[in-house]
């Protein structure tokens, strides 16, 4: 168990530098091509978008339970804060999440979030462009 959370860390640690150099160079559809580390914790690249998707579904999910609990009931602006939020914080995950939402590893759930979201908001009309 131990070893779980210090290999859990370090493929969070990696999956940040990663997320980072995406930024610095604007390289969202291959992103692991200027991170090599990332090979010596990820299988492969279904791993890699795997696990950024199940991090940015994570994160929204936890946001839009707090937008809500603390909104005044109503669900389309709870959900609008809480997408704001996360894609403040988390906005390099989602534009290599968006660059590759066709890939086979995350498209069935891409598609999930985009009706999901898209539904209560129309907050997914596009890709989110970069800051």
């Amino acid at each position: 168990m131990w070893g779980s959370g210090i290999a859990r860390r370090r493929r969070h640690g990696v999956l940040v530098e990663m997320v980072q150099a995406a930024e610095r160079t604007g390289r969202y559809q291959t992103p692991w091509d200027e991170t090599p580390a990332v090979w010596e914790l990820f299988s492969d690249v279904d791993d890699v978008l795997r696990e950024l998707q199940f991090d940015w579904r994570t994160a929204l999910a936890g946001a839009i339970y707090v937008a809500i609990e603390v909104g005044e009931g109503d669900l389309q602006q709870d959900i609008a804060v809480a997408f704001t939020k996360v894609q403040r914080t988390h906005g390099g995950v989602r534009r290599i999440l968006e660059a590759n939402a066709d890939h086979p590893a995350i498209a069935s759930a891409m598609r999930k979030e985009r009706a999901l979201l898209s539904g209560f908001t129309g907050l997914l009309t596009g890709p989110p462009q970069a800051a």
